[in-house]
């Protein structure tokens, strides 16, 4: 199970940069949503990142492929607002795209598309979606049966969830409050290691 980590653009680039460096060995990729940050101050943080010997591979920016394209950054998140992943594959045939789905009939959609990835929440209550009703597991452990592609969770997601998670195949998990801490982050790297330990023993 891979954790994806998702910065919440509530911080500078010089502390983001320590929130990265310290939150990168745990982590198999992290989302830069940053929306509020302009082109030229996203470029700065990955020009950066990669100067400090960040693997630019585990980077997947949100939303800027043409961004993405000039830093070398292989990985976007789409929105459901933005550029469909069909043009998004045509104008930047170098980038694998992720999209972000809210419903099965939505995911299917998304992977005749061409997405390489789904995203899927949220899933458990969390206090960056306050008043929204969370989606539950239902609706995305069939997803992650129907696709043949990656599909993630997010949202209000604790170590305690992993285990259940990776028995129904959901590829991995996204995080956005815990990125403030590496110690957050090795108690879920810890978890995943152990759910992967549980599930070798159950077959």
């Amino acid at each position: 199970m891979k954790l994806i980590g998702v910065t919440g653009d509530c911080f500078t680039n010089d502390e983001l940069l320590k929130n990265l460096q310290q939150a990168e060995p745990y982590l198999d990729a992290v989302i830069l949503r940053e929306k509020s940050k302009t082109d030229e101050q996203l470029t700065d943080l990955i020009i950066r990142l990669k100067d400090r010997n960040f693997p630019l591979a585990k980077l997947i920016i949100h939303a800027r492929p043409i961004l993405a394209s000039m830093l070398a950054v292989p990985r976007v998140q789409l929105t459901g607002y933005g550029l469909s992943v069909t043009d998004a594959q045509r104008d930047y045939p170098n980038i694998s795209f992720g999209c972000s789905v809210h419903s099965l009939h939505e995911a299917l959609q998304m992977e005749q598309n061409g997405a390489d990835w789904l995203l899927y929440g949220h899933v458990y209550e969390t206090a960056s979606k306050p008043g929204l009703p969370p989606r539950g597991t239902k609706e995305l452990f069939e997803i992650a049966s129907a696709c043949t592609i990656p599909v993630y969770a997010i949202g209000g997601i604790h170590p305690h969830h992993l285990t259940d998670l990776q028995r129904h195949h959901v590829a991995g998990a996204a995080l956005l409050s815990p990125m403030r801490s590496s110690d957050a982050l090795r108690g879920y790297r810890t978890a995943v290691e152990k759910g992967e330990i549980a599930n070798e023993e159950d077959h």
